[in-house]
């Protein structure tokens, strides 16, 4: 999604509202575009030894952990003048909803699930749904996993994590990162950088 989109997609948006988006002329890299001040901005992610960063002094792992920093703390620190943080992530039109996930013939770009991640349209996040229905009766635990993140859930498929849960894994094929699990009796779809598996 280039910068022309971005600012289309976050026009009739709230202050402070954001999408993590690829950088089409480069590809490979990122870019925040948020809503400030009634106009969007533009934030290069910088990748340098495996680590995402916007300012210098501080430095990630990945971008989730990068976003849910910002969430929390101002982006003043790499933009003086940008004083806001990650607020109301960017979600898809629900005029479009029934699209999500369609590869073939879609020039729409998908969302990361949770963190208005804007991807290319031949990329697609939804997680598989080649598992037998049998299984979901009884599904087998692969593992277990303590939550490192918060991660809140952007609709039903998704399963909202607090830092601290205890998650039990029923599913890692997914390539996009995307594992199915269950906290407290809800079952559902979470990012697998947000967890730590038991060994």
């Amino acid at each position: 999604m280039e910068r022309l989109q971005a600012e289309t997609e976050l026009i009739n948006r709230v202050n402070s509202t954001y999408l993590v988006r690829h950088r089409t002329k480069e590809s490979g890299e990122y870019a925040i575009s948020i809503k400030y001040n009634n106009e969007a901005k533009h934030i290069k992610i910088l990748t340098r030894d495996g680590f995402f960063h916007i300012a210098e002094n501080r430095k990630f792992k990945s971008l989730m952990e990068l976003v849910e920093y910002y969430k929390h703390h101002s982006l003043k620190e790499g933009f003086r003048t940008l004083d806001t943080t990650l607020q109301f992530p960017y979600k898809e039109p629900e005029h479009s909803t029934g699209q999500r996930g369609n590869t073939a013939g879609n020039s729409s770009p998908s969302l990361f699930c949770g963190f208005s991640f804007v991807t290319p349209p031949d990329y697609s996040f939804v997680p598989p749904s080649s598992t037998p229905f049998w299984s979901v009766l009884s599904p087998k635990v692969l593992g277990i996993a303590i939550a490192r993140y918060d991660f809140c859930a952007r609709d039903m498929r998704e399963l909202s994590l607090l830092k601290g849960d205890v998650v039990k894994i029923y599913t890692k094929m997914s390539a996009n990162g995307w594992w199915r699990g269950e906290v407290n009796g809800r079952v559902g779809w979470f990012p697998s950088t947000y967890v730590e598996e038991d060994e």
